[in-house]
């Protein structure tokens, strides 16, 4: 039975708002403790351990470990970390403005994904105006701001553009392939996780940027309880995310992470020390109103 307007939305809501926090967390985290990869790992392994104890012990219904499974779940974890690769790689390379009105033309990728690979139904002329409207409102502030930046590597912009576009189909083609409970997918996607960034810590030594850390007694109760948290938190985000993709497409899920992006723009104009131009704030609302659009036009579009 399909699930209620007003859970999808609940649902939405719940994933953005994990989402944002989980950004401040991590910031947090890793002021403390500046070694991502070791970070994911206590993140991602410990919602596996903690899912694996908790399936054992009959409190929540998680599936058993399943080697063929696995080998599924391997490329929604290979995707992961393409994404979150191309990311930190994009970021280092350009600002964040080029960063985020690039993103935005994902949309469209994995509308055409949704289209061919996941039978959904193809965009009308309202849906796909609104998601022209959030992509115009973000390429608006890019270029309010005054556009591309020197030493721009645009590269890795469009990398992580393409990885941006993949990663929803990938999670959702994986997801039709099994018949799974939303916590087993949990549980499997941050194993496999777990397993496929071990080498990527190795190759960068980052035991002995840890050990460096303990020494300095950066290591202290409050970067643990931080990162203890986070843990708790990246279990809940996982969670939600199945959940989300359980109940919408692979487009409005990737509009979920450009408006989460937009929104993060417009706080940061707000309340930062730089304020954005008047039109760059503008265009934001102009993404935003876009992507309010896109959500009333699928509506009226299924019904």
């Amino acid at each position: 039975m399909a699930a209620s307007p007003a859970f999808v939305l609940f649902l939405i809501a719940s994933h953005m708002t994990v989402s944002s926090t989980m950004l401040v967390l991590n910031k947090a985290v890793l002021a403390r403790l500046p070694v991502a990869t070791t970070v994911l790992l206590f993140q991602v392994g410990s919602s596996a351990l903690i899912l694996w104890v908790l399936g054992k012990a009959k409190l929540l219904q998680v599936d058993a470990f399943e080697f063929q499974t696995a080998k599924a779940f391997f490329w929604n974890a290979a995707a992961f970390m393409a994404l979150i690769y191309s990311n930190a790689k994009a970021l280092q390379h350009a600002n964040v403005e080029t960063v985020v009105a690039v993103r935005t033309l994902s949309i469209f990728v994995t509308a055409y994904g949704d289209f061919r690979l996941l039978s959904v139904k193809a965009l009308d002329a309202k849906s796909f105006g609104a998601l022209c409207m959030v992509s115009g409102g973000a390429v608006g502030y890019f270029l309010s701001g005054g556009g591309m930046k020197e030493g721009t590597n645009m590269g890795w912009v469009l990398a992580y553009c393409a990885t941006n576009a993949a990663y929803p189909i990938v999670t959702k083609l994986v997801m039709m392939s099994r018949a799974m409970t939303t916590w087993g997918r949990t549980y499997y996607n941050n194993l496999l996780t777990f397993i496929i960034f071990i080498p990527a810590a190795l190759i960068l030594r980052e035991d002995q940027k840890v050990t460096s850390l303990q020494e300095d007694g950066a290591v202290n109760t409050v970067a643990l309880s931080l990162l203890a948290l986070s843990c708790l938190w990246g279990t809940a985000i996982s969670f939600l995310g199945f959940l989300c993709l359980d109940n919408v497409s692979a487009t409005t899920f990737n509009l979920m992470g450009n408006v989460n992006k937009i929104l993060t723009l417009v706080v940061n104009g707000l309340l930062g020390d730089s304020r954005s131009p008047l039109m760059g704030n503008v265009a934001l609302v102009v993404s935003l109103v876009g992507a309010g659009l896109y959500g009333e036009a699928r509506r009226r579009q299924a019904a």
